[in-house]
This record gives C-alpha cells, structure tokens and sequence, in this order.
C-alpha cells in the first residue's frame, strides 16, 4: 500500500503498524491483568526484528506496558536492525499534572526514561495515555511539549483518549498533531464523528484495536474465546463480547468468508484517508506474515463494500 504522510514529522509510513501492547509480557494494575499473557523476550524481539526487517515502519508502544518492557524490548530491535521506523509510546499524567492542567519537572524526566529504554535521542510522536476524559484540552498547558520540541527530544505530541467525546476535544483543541483512538468495523463512529475534524485539521489519527481486541479472527466464528487469568481480556464485559461475537457472524452471513475477514476488517480502516495507522497486535511470527500478506493484498483503489455491513450496528449499543 501507498505510504501515508505524518503532519508534524514530515516523514511518511507503511498505513499498517505494530502495537506493542501484546509483547510486554504478563503484568497488573491494582491486581487486575494489564497485559496479553507471558511472552518470552526471545520470542518477542524475534516478533519484532522480523516485523522491521520485513518494511513495516511504524511501531506504538507506552511506558505502561508492563513498566516499559515493550520499550525496552522495541530499543533492542532497533539496535539489531538498520532500518529507518517511526517510533510513537505514550506516558501517563500523575494526579496533580491533572489537577494543574500542566506538566511537572518530573514528565521531563519520564521523557527521558523511555529515550533511555528505546536507545534513542528522539521519540517521533509522544501522546498522553488514557488520561481522564473531562480533561480541557484548550486550556492544558503544552509549554513543556513544545520544549521538548525544541529540545529536539520528541517531533510531535498528541493525545491516546478513552472516550469519544474526549478524542473529539483533542482534535478541537488543536492540542499537537496525534490522535489515538478506537475504530474498526463494529466501532465505526469517527467516520462521522472524528473524520471530518481530522482532515479539516490537518490531524494525524492512529487507529487501535482495529480487529476488536483480537475478537475479529474466524476462528471465533466456531469457538468460543478463552483467556487466560493473565490476559486483561478475561476481565471484558461479556455482554459487549458477545455482541462483537454476534456482529462476527453476522458479517460471516452477509458474505464474507472466514479467510477473508480479517483482510476485510482491515481493508475497511485503511480506505479512509483520515487513517495514518492502523496499529495490529501480534505474539506470534505467523500473525506479522498475515500482516504482511494483509498489506500486499489490499489495492489502495478498491473501496469497500457497504452491503456486509447490513444489520450491524455502529457501534455496541451501549456505548452509543
């Protein structure tokens, strides 16, 4: 696919990247699961090694990914390989950063913990992870980001929000360059909701989770999903699992085979231009292959189809 251009960093990358979440490891947060399930680091440097190797060039990682193991892990690869990749990680606000609508010394100095861990000088794109919603964007003090910018030690800033209505005041703030949020087949609200702000703004927008939590795989069609006791997808609501479930087969009955659901899923973020990067999860070599086949499958001229859409709603009803 035809490489796509990142405001704020004048670089260009492959649409298709490589979330970091599901390589850090087996961890918690106040005794929950906070991760995918124990990888080996061998295991997951070879994930990664071979993802750089193999052209995708952008990779979204955060410091609370298990304490910044994915970090470190994605600074090893780095070292191993000499291929040039757009790095993004995230960092949580403390309380009173909150509080005070302003960045304290100490983010400075978190800066520099995953410049340390990832092995570099400068981190591409820096977002704030999942800070609370009601936060007002507009009146946030960025003074400390546009240091760092001049510093040299981040290209651009923006924000990883939990809700949609937050997503929506970041763009509207204008508060740096990046927005991560949720958007895929069964969660296709920004089309309408954030899209037209995005290109209106000149905004870069970072697609995550777009196969569901994992929940968009065929095989689910006939099984029914089974997490471990450390993987934080045991902890889902079940009435919003089964309903992605349900809209799976659905999709199945509109037409789409199973072998091509996940191209399918995939091929229905990257039609909009709005889309930088649709950020994949994988722990297996086998998954960053599907990736790779996934990339060289999809025409950047075929559009999709509405019609599989048929009964499915925007989004889990819920959540509307």
């Amino acid at each position: 696919m035809k490489k796509r251009y990142w405001y704020g960093l004048n670089k260009e990358t492959n649409p298709l990247g490589i979330g970091c979440w599901q390589i850090a490891g087996a961890h918690s947060i106040n005794g929950k699961p906070n991760g995918w399930g124990n990888i080996e680091e061998k295991e997951a440097l070879n994930i990664l090694i071979t993802a750089i190797k193999s052209g995708i060039d952008f990779f979204d990682t955060a410091q609370g990914y298990n304490e910044g193991r994915s970090e470190k892990l994605l600074g090893k690869a780095i070292k191993q390989t000499s291929e040039s990749i757009v790095v993004c990680t995230k960092i949580v606000l403390t309380d009173d950063e909150v509080k005070q609508q302003n960045l304290s010394y100490g983010f400075s100095e978190r800066v520099n913990e995953s410049l340390r861990r990832l092995g570099t000088d400068r981190l591409d794109i820096l977002l704030i992870h999942n800070p609370p919603d009601n936060i007002n964007w507009k009146e946030f003090n960025k003074s400390k980001l546009i240091e760092l910018q001049k510093e040299g030690k981040i290209g651009t800033f923006g924000v990883s929000t939990r809700g949609l209505s937050a997503a929506k005041n970041v763009v509207e703030a204008k508060f740096g360059t990046v927005l991560e949020w949720v958007f895929n087949i069964f969660e296709r609200r920004p089309v309408d909701v954030l899209f037209p702000l995005i290109e209106q703004q000149k905004f870069n927008f970072i697609a995550r989770s777009p196969l569901s939590r994992g929940l968009i795989n065929p095989k689910y069609l006939i099984t029914k999903p089974e997490f471990g006791k450390d993987d934080f997808r045991s902890t889902l609501p079940l009435d919003w699992v089964e309903w992605t479930l349900d809209s799976l087969r659905k999709l199945n009955a509109n037409g789409i085979a199973p072998t091509e659901i996940v191209k399918i899923a995939t091929q229905y973020c990257l039609q909009y231009n709005a889309v930088t990067s649709a950020i994949i999860g994988v722990r297996t070599i086998k998954q960053v292959e599907e990736i790779l086949k996934i990339n060289a499958s999809i025409n950047n001229d075929e559009q999709f189809k509405s019609n599989p859409l048929e009964g499915i709603a925007t989004c889990f009803p819920k959540w509307a």
